[in-house]
């Protein structure tokens, strides 16, 4: 069973656009006013990084969600 249906059901629409973005040759080291590629030119991958930043911060994540954050910063750390 996919680990993310227990997710709130917007965070992980954005997680899941954001794993597309990078699929696409984008990085997590964006600007956060970059758009994204592809067919889905309206996503802000940069913007909703900062916003999960501040929630971080805030103590507003779970557990789940901080781990896919590090683990997408991870992987491209690692080159890929």
């Amino acid at each position: 069973m996919d680990p993310l249906w227990c997710l709130d059901s917007d965070w992980n629409r954005s997680y899941r656009r954001m794993l597309g973005y990078l699929a696409a040759d984008g990085t997590v080291a964006s600007p956060v006013n970059r758009t994204g590629l592809g067919d889905d030119a309206s996503f802000r991958p940069g913007a909703w990084l900062l916003k999960q930043a501040k929630v971080r911060v805030e103590g507003k994540l779970t557990e789940q969600q901080t781990a896919l954050l590090d683990a997408l910063h991870a992987s491209e750390a690692a080159g890929g």
